[in-house]
């Protein structure tokens, strides 16, 4: 063989077997700057239970960033920065954080998203506050009338119940399948 041929026949063999390493370039995604983020939770979230540095995941859903279908199925990450249980006059807390973003082609970035939106559910204290009430006038009508030979004893109680339970906080909760809107405070390219 002549030694063209031969180099020729070197850089197809060579080629041939480096082409299964080499794989086509891939469209890098973008995330731009205020570019809306909606997405559903995969897990409760509630203030009552929830620990700092739990983490947990969103997917993302329809209407997609720029309409890009990309982001169709996309997996959210993240984890809790700030929970304050509901106590006796405490508001509840709970504050989260996004991680990383990930598409469906295994592209994956770190957005740094800022919450415009999200169903959050404040819990029922209604029956608390009932329960605490029937206690505070049994209590109250006892020490009226044992104390203070009144009959006034159960009304003052039963107010006062009311009053006591209706002072304490119910928790918030971020349900499962409950949505959230973020925007996008920096551009980030998800390759």
């Amino acid at each position: 063989m002549k030694t063209p041929a031969r180099i020729a026949a070197c850089a197809a063999i060579a080629a041939l077997m480096m082409a299964p390493t080499m794989a086509p370039a891939s469209r890098v995604v973008t995330l731009a700057t205020g570019t809306m983020v909606s997405a559903t939770m995969n897990q409760t979230l509630d203030s009552g239970s929830a620990q700092v540095g739990q983490h947990f995941t969103m997917t993302v859903v329809a209407p997609y960033p720029r309409s890009d279908g990309a982001f169709a199925g996309a997996s959210l990450s993240g984890h809790v920065t700030n929970v304050i249980p509901a106590g006796q006059g405490k508001n509840p807390e709970l504050a989260f954080a996004i991680d990383r973003i990930a598409l469906q082609n295994g592209a994956s970035g770190h957005p740094i998203l800022m919450v415009q939106s999200q169903e959050t559910q404040q819990h029922n204290n209604t029956g608390n506050v009932a329960v605490t009430a029937l206690a505070g006038m049994l209590v109250g009508n006892w020490i009226g009338k044992a104390v203070f030979n009144s009959n006034a004893g159960g009304a003052v109680g039963a107010v006062a119940g009311a009053l006591y339970a209706s002072n304490k906080r119910t928790n918030v909760s971020l349900r499962q399948g409950s949505q959230v809107v973020f925007e996008a405070q920096q551009t980030v390219a998800l390759r």
